[in-house]
């Protein structure tokens, strides 16, 4: 059993100071800078202490020590500066013993608490603020553009380590969770103003999932989420992303009931269809109201008519009423408004019908999306003037996403510094395979275009669309 001690050993400090002019906080901010001072030369002590310890205990002929090198270090107390024994082995390559006993990485300047705090208080406040607390806080700082930089650094080991988990996702290779009677997911997307791009923006994608709402108190009406979980990413392989880690977070392909809801967007549809085949799509009743409001301002009687009529899954009604008004608008701006909502209701037409079953089963409907929306991107991202770089949003939203996910204790403590291995990466099936003539073949098997195409708006598709519905005993 190893029984090396080291004695770490804090001087007694005596200070005179005169009680003339004395406060309360000049006397509290004394003591903080004299115990920091101290901390920084008992670190820098024990430091050099345990490098000691080390060149003394290394086996002899195996490391040739060539000396001495400075390296200077940022803490929670400050800059400290320390020596450490450089050896090199007998192929000629450096090392320091000092460095692989305290898990202090090549080329690292910083403290890892250090660099959790600065990371923790800027995904709240922008750089520059986080210079201004972080002197309140440690009664030092660095420059802004260094705290940024330290983000960047440690978002890049994140999304390098969400790539190879969500790989090993794809492998089947990932602990099962246990599968909730109910899930629910949702997703949306914002804009955030990118630096330097002639005002062009940066689509950023937010998706959550959770298995219900509970109480968030003991007493009080006020509700929670339960067991949910935050994704931000970009791109078209959003939704693919998304639906690996909601399958690694609520095990979706053992869940029989899956709610997913959206706005209505092309992609969020498109792409519950192709990961979510099981879930039952529901369009966002908030950005359903939001919509009617924009375009039926002028007409807020009528407004209240075609909300009562879409609540009542009654479409068809919702879309003559809506007809009608197109071919008598008030000018062109408000009939070009109409043309739009009718193509968004036409389209999201299944989502406002499963919407309503949900609401007559009195089962708690999707409706969480937008404050999340607001929770990890708006109050951070999207203040006056603010601009960013695609890398420089991104690595904060994962650091933010860490946060959020309850994950950032056990990333600094673990994660961070274990590989994970993915093994031989799974290639999708190729096309020929689904060419392949099926041994059995199902006693019926067609699908219905005019649900989806051109003609779905037609009164014979609405016949066809009830027809459907009729079950058979």
């Amino acid at each position: 059993m190893d029984t090396d001690t080291i004695a770490i050993t804090f001087p007694e400090v005596k200070v005179n100071t005169k009680m003339k002019d004395l406060t309360f906080d000049a006397l509290e901010n004394m003591i903080f800078d004299i115990t920091q001072t101290i901390a920084c030369k008992v670190f820098e002590k024990a430091i050099t202490d345990i490098d000691g310890h080390l060149c003394n205990k290394r086996k002899r002929g195996l490391l040739k020590n060539t000396g001495k090198r400075k390296k200077y270090f940022l803490t929670r107390f400050g800059d400290i500066c320390y020596s450490r024994t450089r050896y090199k082995n007998k192929s000629g390559k450096s090392c320091y013993l000092l460095d692989e006993t305290l898990s202090i990485v090549k080329n690292q300047r910083i403290s890892t608490s250090r660099a959790m705090i600065e990371s923790y208080l800027a995904t709240a406040s922008s750089y520059r603020e986080v210079v201004t607390q972080a002197k309140l806080l440690l009664g030092h700082f660095r420059s802004h553009e260094a705290v940024r930089q330290s983000v960047i650094k440690e978002a890049k080991d994140l999304i390098e380590a969400e790539k190879r988990r969500l790989q090993t996702i794809r492998n089947l290779n990932y602990p099962e969770a246990k599968a909730p009677k109910m899930a629910y997911l949702e997703a949306d997307a914002t804009y955030l103003t990118l630096q330097k791009q002639n005002k062009r923006k940066l689509e950023v994608k937010v998706g959550v999932g959770y298995t219900g709402r509970e109480s968030r108190y003991n007493t009080g009406s006020s509700r929670r989420l339960k067991e949910k979980f935050t994704f931000i990413g970009t791109g078209r392989r959003f939704m693919e992303a998304f639906s690996l880690q909601a399958e690694a977070k609520l095990s979706l392909s053992h869940t029989k009931n899956i709610i997913f809801g959206g706005d209505g967007d092309n992609w969020i549809t498109s792409g519950v269809k192709d990961y979510f085949p099981s879930a039952t799509y529901v369009l966002c009743l908030y950005h359903l109201y939001k919509r009617l409001r924009e375009t039926l301002s002028r007409r807020k009687s009528e407004q209240k008519v075609i909300r009562d009529l879409l609540l009542s899954a009654k479409i068809d009604k919702a879309l003559a009423e809506i007809d009608h008004f197109i071919r008598h608008p008030h000018d062109q701006k408000e009939k070009d408004q109409l043309v739009k909502l009718y193509t968004y209701l036409s389209r999201n037409r299944e989502g406002i019908c499963n919407q309503c079953r949900l609401r007559e089963k009195k089962v708690d409907a999707a409706g969480a999306i937008e404050s999340n929306i607001n929770q990890v991107i708006a109050s951070r991202f999207k203040k006056r003037g603010m601009s960013w770089s695609r890398k420089g949003a991104l690595s904060l939203l994962k650091v933010k996403e860490t946060i959020l996910n309850g994950e950032w204790d056990t990333w600094w403590r673990t994660q961070r510094r274990q590989r994970i291995n993915v093994g031989p990466i799974k290639l999708p099936l190729s096309a020929s395979h689904f060419k392949k003539v099926p041994e059995t073949s199902p006693i019926l098997e067609a699908t219905i275009p005019a649900f989806s195409g051109p003609d779905q708006d037609k009164p014979w598709v609405s016949v066809l669309r009830k027809l459907n519905q009729v079950s058979y005993v």
